[in-house]
């Protein structure tokens, strides 16, 4: 018998997670336990249910999934609370029930039990993602990680034992009986028969057996002894939805060789080092019931007390802690996956090089600079302010927005929740920190701000992973190989998108800050508020993360937070942030005073620090300035008063104010310096920004005295600039420098860029003019010759010549040494110039290209120009594009994709006018992506350069995966890129890729209805079927609630009535699966409304026992007959949707007139009765007001609803009845 709770023990003193999905599954490893523990007290954030026991000499933790929740993502967020909370942890077992995959190699039955096991390439579980189960479309998407060694052993050990001796799974068995009395029955092995029904035969009606079911349609089996369960080792499959398709099963077992499916492994496997084992409930076909269940969870748990008892409890204690706390709440693991995935002996060195391609945002740097200029004391009242508690601590919602006008510390409060969220985590089992700045954001990611954004988020992310030898989710490795690695493919919005939500998902308890996202355009902005609303507020699973978001309170034409983000809460700062800036002034006065006595009058300071506050109006950076400037042109007390009496107002008449001061100055190096500051790819250091000021577009020698002194370049910009303290980078004194720059001086001061377009053109000129100085940026090309030992070529053709191939097969003699002689040859030194020397010089050759995309030929740089790019001998060292061999042809070759790549017009006309050699280079795949350049360009959707590339290159040419460049257009639904492929007449529109698709295909499949209907006007197969759901387009768009799509096939002609291997047309997809503006596009088109399945259910039938509710009224307004039933049960409308619960329904069926005493075909029971019966309250209630018949009865049993309702427990339904 298990004993009594006597026993409490520690976090510490538990070595073993068994962890389980249903409460059926919880109580069966409950029974097992030996002895049952006394509870621990919770940990803050852990919200796992625990029972804690001992198992022979294990202390073992038995933890279950939330009620309702199920998948991966749910068992990975139980696994982590688990470990993070009990540190001794050495390995988990996940038991439960599963699906079984019957198949020629393993003859399994309901009661048997399946355990993952390392096969092939795979080890133990494989995950697939396969949409949507009934239309068998799923990609497999790799290996997870195999059991760690001491489990894998003790299956060995435990597999060999059952060789030779009997099981003890039996006498565990018996001993629940024993144990559990009556209640055992809940776990007894079922007396109803065993039956696997043919795969093409599809469960009858809504009984939950299958005593309608026609029994002959069962496979021939050998009957086998159900007292002792069979165990099978091998594949598990592991998804997040469930599968009742015999037909998707079988497909697995064709594709994978499984054994079994579920819900839970996946989530576990990459992050927790664990065997799973499980009973056999079902056949994962529409005949699933849950009849097995019970005893199917009993057997699993049997065999996973069997293995632990052939674990000895030293070998467990004394083996590395595979799962440990770290400070930052999460754990290590003693594997190195990530850096296996990327190489056995480079693999640290290659993921480094991954994530530094990832994204170059430092937000450890960023902070450490913002978070300086932090008064102490200030930001307080906003950590104690109750929104932010409740958000912070309480977690109460998601999302909280702080808002307030320019320079009034949003970023500095940023800084604050940054620094208390990362000591947070440091404290408690938590996620990290994610942080990015917009200082300025149309010039992140060259101009693409959401790009940057998204990158540094998954990168950090990584990072988190990396520091705890955390594995990456599977799916998120491979979209990082794919677009970073070695080979990579330029992602664009929507592939970051994937791969942040991948990991949003699988790393919980993170806390995300976004400080001035109102500096981006609102296009970008849109695409990162639209991410986390569907993360924050469309996901049913949130994981406890939050974010906060600051930015200004409005900006024209900007999108309104709180419409945009529906729930998000809002703190001002406004009006709650004057006691801070009165901190602020007096901290900064007493700063300033000790490095300059500003005047001897303590009334006057004291004035002083009054004016400042009053006329703040609640911005800090106002309040700098005028210190600033009081402390630069005040030497005197009546200076001091005359300059309070002349306070500018506001920031724009101060930043005006500070702009004369520059402007009289009549010297061109601060707008030099304040252009470098507004158009630089990245900030510049002081060192770099003495250089790049101290030369023009005249200059052909570069002379260092010209360089300006650093105190100088410091303080020429009259405070509209600033060098940090930290980094001895130059930044604007606020991100509305620039705005204010390019709003109010753009085009009125000689020296300054008219617009943003033409201050990048003219740092990219400078840039290519300091490349070209003629002392030093070219000489590192010169030709040196040198002399080299060199293979005679007749001899070494002498010795290969036929024994090359025998090699293959034979062992190697000792050969001949084949005699050398010198060879004299020209190289290229690799001798850079020096960078210590020259400052500028590193900016500039890293950003040139950026730089120059709108150069042209009237441009003066524009023949250094042309040189930097083609004089590959001269200038390789300044290039950013790489080419796989040495030859003119190969540098050309790195040119074009480089070009093609970054739309660099410029640089693809220089390259297009070497027409002879780019036809010979361009059908060449890149290094890179391994695609040719017309391909990369019609993926990325940049139509000027596939017109310029037409007619150079092979519109016809199939990649390594098959795919033309219409086939990746298609895909992603450029339309005009589309439009200039078909233009050429010389594509094969219906050619498919090797996984069988079309262009067509693939634009239908993802919602480019355009670009669907360009390729049907030009002849694409209007028919074409997926090879996997056997559907046509029209089944495919139907299903998936395409409507626009929908709409132009049916406009080309599509066959509104066509049907599925299953019998199921367009109107029934769309119906069933609740998507509104697909049935009436349908309707309108004159689809059959009473059109019927092979059950016999219609669009209406379909609808209402899906709880569609304004399919309902759709169909029920063209007229649908509200009485119809199926062919199986015989239910209407009304019953089904008394059946299961939608009262809206019943409620629109009552209204309409339905039947309130229709009776189904085969029980004879009404709407109250089966109400009633499944406890559906609010559909008693409506059927009582309409005067339902009370005293009817279930012909099978007899009774009442109110003995159904009693029988049930259903009280509140007795009380109404």
């Amino acid at each position: 018998m298990t004993s009594t709770r006597n026993l409490k023990l520690s976090y510490d003193d538990y070595t073993v997670a068994w962890i389980c999905a249903l409460p059926v599954e919880m109580a069966a490893a409950k029974v097992m336990l030996d002895e049952v523990h006394e509870d621990l007290p919770a940990l803050p954030h852990d919200n796992n249910v625990y029972t804690l026991g001992r198992i022979r000499k294990h202390n073992v933790v038995i933890a279950g999934l939330p009620n309702g929740k199920y998948g991966n993502t749910s068992a990975t967020v139980v696994a982590m609370q688990l470990i993070a909370g009990f540190p001794s942890i050495r390995f988990g077992l996940m038991v439960g029930i599963g699906g079984g995959v019957p198949n020629k190699d393993a003859d399994i039955r309901l009661g048997d039990i399946v355990v993952s096991k390392p096969t092939g390439s795979y080890g133990g579980v494989v995950r697939y993602d396969y949409g949507k189960a009934l239309n068998r479309h799923f990609e497999r998407t790799g290996m997870l990680n195999q059991p760690p060694a001491l489990l894998l052993n003790a299956l060995t050990k435990l597999q060999s034992n059952h060789l030779t001796e009997e099981s003890q799974i039996p006498n565990f068995l018996s001993e629940m009986e024993k144990k559990l009395g009556q209640r055992a029955e809940n776990f007894a092995c079922p007396q109803q028969e065993d039956r696997l029904y043919q795969a093409d035969y599809h469960h009858i009606g809504d009984s939950k057996t299958c005593e309608h079911c026609d029994h002959t349609k069962t496979v021939q089996r050998i009957p086998t002894n159900r007292a002792k369960p069979a165990i099978h080792y091998g594949l598990i499959a592991s998804g997040n939805s469930v599968i009742k398709d015999s037909g998707l099963r079988d497909f697995l077992s064709r594709e994978l060789g499984v054994y079994c499916v579920e819900m839970e492994a996946a989530g576990l496997m990459d992050s927790f080092p664990c065997v799973v084992i499980r009973g056999i409930c079902d056949y994962a076909d529409s005949h699933k019931n849950k009849k097995w269940q019970g005893y199917a969870a009993a057997t699993a748990a049997a065999y996973a007390k069997e293995l632990l008892t052939v674990i000895h409890e030293k070998s467990v204690t004394d083996s590395r802690a595979t799962l440990s706390v770290t400070k930052y709440g999460i754990y290590h693991g003693n594997h190195k996956q990530n850096l296996q995935q990327f190489g056995k002996n480079d693999g640290r060195i290659e993921l480094e090089k991954l994530l530094e391609r990832v994204s170059n945002y430092d937000p450890e740097r960023t902070q450490r600079r913002l978070s300086s200029k932090r008064v102490i004391g200030t930001t307080q009242w906003f950590l104690d302010h109750p929104t932010f508690k409740e958000w912070f601590t309480d977690k109460s919602f998601p999302a909280l927005w702080c808002s307030g006008k320019i320079g009034s510390g949003k970023t500095i409060i940023a800084t604050s929740v940054i620094d208390v969220a990362m000591r947070r985590s440091s404290e408690l089992p938590l996620g990290p920190t994610v942080s990015y700045f917009c200082e300025d954001g149309p010039r992140l990611h060259n101009g693409q701000p959401a790009v940057s954004i998204l990158s540094s988020f998954i990168k950090q992310l990584c990072e988190f992973l990396n520091l705890r030898s955390t594995p990456y989710p599977d799916i998120a490795l491979q979209a990082l190989r794919k677009f970073f690695g070695q080979r990579r493919m330029v992602p664009d919005v929507e592939d970051l998108k994937e791969i942040f939500t991948d990991l949003f998902h699988y790393v919980p308890d993170t806390t995300y800050i976004v400080d001035g996202f109102d500096t981006l355009h609102s296009r970008d902005a849109k695409i990162i508020l639209d991410c986390f609303q569907q993360l924050f507020y469309g996901s049913v699973l949130r994981h406890q993360s939050q974010i906060l978001l600051l930015s200004r309170d409005q900006i024209p034409g900007y999108i309104d937070l709180t419409r945009f983000i529906p729930g998000i809460r809002q703190i001002s700062i406004n009006n709650n942030n004057l006691p801070d800036i009165e901190i602020y002034i007096k901290a900064k006065i007493k700063d300033k005073m000790m490095v300059r006595k500003l005047t001897d009058s303590t009334p006057l300071i004291q004035e002083l620090s009054r004016d400042l506050l009053e006329k703040s109006t609640g911005m800090f950076l106002w309040v700098y300035l005028q210190l600033e400037i009081l402390w630069d042109e005040c030497f005197s007390d009546n200076e001091i008063r005359a300059a309070l009496e002349q306070l500018p107002r506001g920031l724009d008449e101060t930043y005006q104010r500070c702009m004369k001061r520059v402007t009289d100055t009549q010297d061109i190096r601060p707008l030099r310096t304040l252009k470098w500051i507004s158009y630089a790819a990245r900030p510049l250091h002081i060192e770099e920004l003495r250089e790049a000021i101290a030369f023009d577009l005249h200059d052909t020698i570069w002379d260092s005295g010209k360089i300006s002194s650093r105190e100088f370049v410091a303080g020429c910009c009259s405070n509209l600039a600033v060098v940090d303290s930290n980094d001895d980078f130059v930044y604007f004194a606020h991100p509305s420098v620039k705005q204010f720059l390019e709003k109010y001086i753009a085009g009125r001061i000689p020296g300054y860029p008219t617009s943003p377009l033409q201050g990048e053109l003219e740092c990219g000129e400078l840039c290519v003019t300091y490349l070209s100085f003629s002392n030093f940026g070219l000489e590192l090309g010169k030709h040196d010759e040198c002399v080299s030992d060199s293979l005679n070529p007749m001899a070494l053709a002498a010795q290969s010549v036929g024994p090359s191939l025998l090699s293959t097969f034979f062992l190697r003699r000792p050969s001949k040494k084949i005699p050398s002689y010198p060879l004299k040859i020209q190289m290229i030194r690799k001798v850079p110039p020096d960078t210590l020397q020259y400052k500028f010089l590193d900016y500039a050759s890293s950003n040139w290209p950026l730089h120059t995309k709108n150069i042209t030929q009237q441009s003066r740089a524009w023949r250094k120009f042309e040189r930097l790019a083609l004089q590959f001998s001269e200038t390789w060292n300044f290039h950013p594009w790489k080419s796989s061999g040495r030859s003119q042809r190969s540098y050309l070759h790195g040119l074009l994709v480089w070009a093609v790549k970054g739309q660099h017009q410029p640089l693809l006309s220089i390259v297009l006018n070497m027409r002879q050699d780019v036809q010979e280079i361009c059908n060449l795949p890149s290094i890179e992506e391994r695609l040719p350049v017309l391909h990369i360009a019609s993926r990325l959707g940049y139509e000027t350069v596939v017109e310029s590339l037409l007619d150079l290159c092979d519109v016809k040419l199939l990649d390594e995966n098959g795919y033309t460049p219409l086939h990746h257009a298609a895909d992603k639904g450029h339309i005009k890129v589309v439009q200039l492929l078909l233009g050429t007449n010389e594509l094969l529109i219906n050619i498919r890729s090797k996984c069988q698709s079309t262009p067509f295909l693939l634009a239908a499949r993802n919602g480019h209805e355009i670009v669907a209907k360009l390729l049907l006007d030009k002849g694409a197969d209007l028919d074409t079927k997926e090879l996997i759901t056997g559907g046509n387009q029209l089944l495919q768009a139907a299903w998936d609630g395409q409507e626009a799509v929908a709409r132009v096939l049916l406009d080309k002609g599509a066959d509104i009535e066509a049907k599925d291997p299953h019998g199921w047309t367009p109107l029934l997809h769309a119906a069933g699966n609740g998507h509104e503006a697909v049935v009436k596009l349908l309707l309108d088109k004159g689809a059959d409304i009473e059109d019927k399945d092979p059950h016999g259910l219609t669009p209406l039938l379909h609808a209402a026992q899906n709880g569609h509710d304004i399919i309902v009224k759709l169909l029920l307004d063209k007229g649908a007959d509200i009485e119809v039933k199926d062919s199986i049960i015989g239910k209407t409308p009304l019953l089904w949707a008394a059946w299961d619960g939608h009262d809206t329904i019943v409620k629109l069926l009552l209204d309409r007139g339905a039947n309130l005493e229709a009776k189904d075909s085969l029980t004879k029971q009404t709407p109250l009765l089966l109400a009633a019966q499944n406890g559906y309250e609010a559909i008693v209630k409506l059927l009582l007001d309409k005067g339902a018949n009370l005293e009817v009865k279930d012909s099978l049993t007899g009774q009442t609803p109110l003995l159904l309702a009693a029988q049930n427990g259903y009280e509140a339904i007795v009380k109404l009845l």
